[in-house]
């Protein structure tokens, strides 16, 4: 019988909770050489070194992070952003890196975002079958191609603070083939959470997605933090990008990673929900916690060990990493996850694919929670892979690759009125090109090589040619 999308959910739910216990798992003695390869002898002593430093810089940080809490999510008004020509201000652009997330307030309207959340519960409550997790109340819905999902996807201020946001981003080498200016859709759920004091609602637990022992076991991921193996962390750059194209993140094909490199993890949100109201909560220090978290199996017993087959939190086969005040205790979870500040319809929020993150145990506001997941997936050789799925699962008002085991109806088997899979659905060209169904301009000016290149490789895997575009639906 096949592996449900909110079984899988709920397995590794368990497995997070199975690793809060204070015992370490011995894996095969093959991780015991992992660890030996990735720092080499001659840094031993100096990532010890670097090590101790962490530790002291991390309490600080802790301390200061429990002090201003919430305050710490940098946060700007998107009009700004538009004003200064569609990019971050440069300071704050550095405090977002050093933060790893950002508040982007009033992307769109707050009436448009009101309008959106409206149909959506209309569509559900018409279809409870689709389903959703959990299973007695979804929360997180089992919908992806609704008229107002559609409509999001590619509305203009969308779409363009995405852009705003990916910019973050960098690659050294001109030649990379990256573009991001260029976003693909990954489509993803909604959340319409209910005040209640039931904890089993939607709790996740801080984690991090996009792999776990791939972080250092893929031979291409673990370059991106050769800096901290070296025993440098303090020079680590999490917004590099050169090895994020090509790396691993589901080593074992379990079935649940992500089709899609997503570069930043977003929503939009669709009402009014203050701190602790059934949200999103952070670990608002990119660099000292990805540090730290990558340090750690070489120091858990409390002095340096290359020896032993351990990688706490890091649990081959699953496709998330789950830090735990048992093994991770310097990270100081009970102070250093804090709530977002409150949010308004229209607001979108954004966080790092290495930000340690979690959600509400309970949602104690009252009104409901309600965002549509909409991350950052720039054009890169395996996003194009992940847009091929998208486009066939748009023709056919099907359930994405990802979610294809999920149970209840699937959106097809309604009228076709009400599945908004659907040309006029698609608000913009660039809306257009996120689905595979544009042409990418390839002779745009001030293009580096890499972009030219992926955006070439893209029309070719997609048929695209010549400003064409692909009629529809």
């Amino acid at each position: 019988m096949a592996t449900t999308t909110t079984e899988i959910i709920e397995q590794l739910q368990i497995l997070a909770e199975e690793q809060d216990s204070s015992v370490v798992e011995f894996l095969d003695q093959r991780f015991a050489d992992l660890k030996k390869s990735l720092i080499k002898p001659e840094n031993k002593q100096k990532v010890i070194e670097s090590y101790n430093r962490l530790l002291k810089t991390l309490k600080l940080e802790v301390d200061h992070i429990e002090k201003f809490g919430s305050a710490l999510v940098p946060e700007i008004d998107f009009a700004h952003v538009r004003e200064n020509g569609g990019k971050l201000p440069p300071a704050f652009a550095d405090l977002v890196r050093e933060r790893g997330c950002v508040i982007l307030r009033g992307v769109v309207s707050e009436e448009q975002a009101t309008a959106w959340e409206s149909s959506l519960k209309t569509y559900v409550k018409r279809h409870p079958n689709v389903g959703g997790h959990p299973k007695h109340l979804p929360v997180a819905w089992n919908v992806f191609w609704t008229k107002a999902q559609m409509e999001m996807r590619s509305h203009p201020a969308v779409l363009e603070a995405m852009k705003s946001v990916s910019r973050l981003w960098h690659a050294a080498d001109p030649q990379t083939p990256i573009d991001f200016d260029s976003q693909v859709v990954y489509p993803d759920r909604i959340r319409i959470r209910y005040p209640s004091d039931d904890s089993s609602q939607f709790p996740l637990a801080p984690h991090l997605d996009s792999g776990a022992i791939e972080r250092w076991e893929d031979k291409v991921n673990r370059e991106n933090y050769r800096a901290i193996f070296d025993g440098n962390w303090q020079d680590w750059d999490g917004w590099a990008a050169d090895f994020r194209v090509n790396s691993a993140t589901d080593l074992y094909h379990s079935g649940t990673s992500c089709s899609a490199w997503r570069s930043l993890q977003g929503w939009l949100s669709l009402s009014h929900t203050n701190t602790d109201e059934g949200t999103l909560r952070l670990l608002p220090s990119l660099k000292l916690s990805m540090a730290y978290i990558m340090l750690r199996p070489f120091f858990h017993t409390g002095e340096f060990d290359d020896s032993l087959p351990t990688f706490p939190g890091a649990a081959p086969g699953c496709t998330q990493f789950f830090p735990t005040v048992e093994h991770h205790p310097d990270l100081s979870l009970d102070k250093s996850i804090i709530g977002i500040p409150p949010v308004r319809p229209g607001d979108y929020v954004f966080w790092h694919c290495d930000l340690v993150h979690g959600i509400d145990k309970l949602h104690r506001g009252k009104v409901d929670s309600s965002v549509s997941y909409n991350a950052c997936n720039p054009l890169t050789p395996y996003n194009i892979e992940s847009l091929l799925e998208t486009r066939t699962a748009y023709e056919a008002g099907d359930v994405p690759v990802d979610f294809a085991r999920s149970h209840g109806s699937y959106e097809r088997e309604f009228q076709h009125d009400d599945c908004g899979a659907k040309r006029e659905n698609i608000w913009s060209d660039k809306g257009l090109r996120a689905l595979g169904l544009k042409w990418f301009d390839e002779e745009e000016e001030g293009l580096t090589p890499g972009q030219r290149e992926v955006r070439r490789l893209a029309n070719e895997k997609l048929g695209l040619k010549d400003d064409t575009t692909v009629v529809m639906r």
